[in-house]
């Protein structure tokens, strides 16, 4: 389950810029994945989303601490994602533990999660926009 990160909360722009940078590098490993499929003693990767999801809540009550108005980018720095192995103990013949429908469904929950996370940039930048415009 996700931690949602609401874009009402100040200094949210820079949760959901990191949120989305992180999305579109969990998108580049998974269809690393799925390129390597046929691969012999491949192990499919993913990122750790609940690593990186604990590590951005962190950095944003640390930052809340600190200064409410503005989320620091060098505070989302420990929020560098990590590659882990998808997959268990179960190899087949060829050494690999691939598996088609896990990594359909992981990228279709990015892509998910990406274009929800555009949507809410998109909305703060109109937001800020009709706010400097001054006008509704």
């Amino acid at each position: 389950m996700t931690t949602p990160v609401h874009n009402s909360a100040p200094g949210s722009l820079g949760a959901l810029h990191a949120a989305f940078r992180f999305s579109a590098q969990r998108h580049e490993v998974l269809a690393d994945s799925v390129a390597n499929l046929d691969t012999p003693n491949f192990r499919p990767q993913d990122l750790d989303v609940a690593s990186f999801e604990a590590s951005l809540s962190e950095a944003i009550e640390a930052k809340r601490d600190v200064d409410a108005a503005r989320l620091d980018p060098k505070l989302l720095s420990a929020t560098a994602p990590s590659r882990v192995a998808i997959g268990g103990e179960l190899l087949s013949h060829d050494g690999s533990d691939r598996s088609h429908e896990v990594l359909a469904q992981r990228m279709t929950s990015n892509l998910l999660r990406f274009r929800a996370l555009a949507g809410m940039i998109r909305g703060r930048w109109d937001m800020l926009g009709t706010v400097t415009r001054g006008r509704l």
